[in-house]
């Protein structure tokens, strides 16, 4: 099973991520994503937690990491308002975008990140950043999906 480490992060504004698409926005996204995007073999019983739908009859399980399915429904939601904004309505998926807006919401219901954020001195929202968060350790995810990984693509989303 995937490990449970934690860090502790700081989270800063990185441009890149929120910028146009571009060469380097683009590769910024898919370098989150690991070798086999997410995707492992889970091959012993003793691994397996109770899981519904799941069909024990296959010997060789394959499953996804929730994190990088989560950053692949950001992604898609990032593309899709860029596409949306730019005219381009034939390259919006309104039935997977639906699906992304409810599953990251419960995604982030479920991590339910208790940090506090402090008000600003004019008393108006706050962007987030400068705030020290306890996290997963991204890092040993990242490697264990790759070293678990069952299929050698790497995209963020298949085009």
């Amino acid at each position: 099973m995937p490990p449970e480490r934690y860090t502790k992060q700081t989270f800063q504004f990185q441009k890149v991520f929120g910028e146009e698409p571009s060469e380097q926005s683009e590769a910024a996204w898919t370098r989150l994503i690991p070798m086999g995007k997410g995707w492992i073999n889970v091959t012993t019983e003793e691994e397996l937690p109770y899981m519904p739908g799941l069909d024990k009859s296959i010997p060789e399980k394959k499953a996804l990491l929730s994190v990088f399915h989560q950053l692949h429904c950001l992604y898609m939601t990032r593309s899709g308002f860029f596409n949306a904004r730019d005219g381009q309505l034939d390259k919006v998926n309104t039935t997977h975008l639906s699906h992304c807006w409810d599953y990251l919401r419960q995604s982030v219901m479920c991590t339910g990140d208790t940090t506090l954020e402090w008000s600003p001195a004019n008393g108006v929202g706050s962007t987030g950043w400068g705030y020290r968060h306890t996290c997963k350790d991204y890092a040993s995810l990242f490697i264990f999906a790759e070293q678990h990984r069952s299929t050698d693509k790497k995209e963020i989303h298949s085009k």
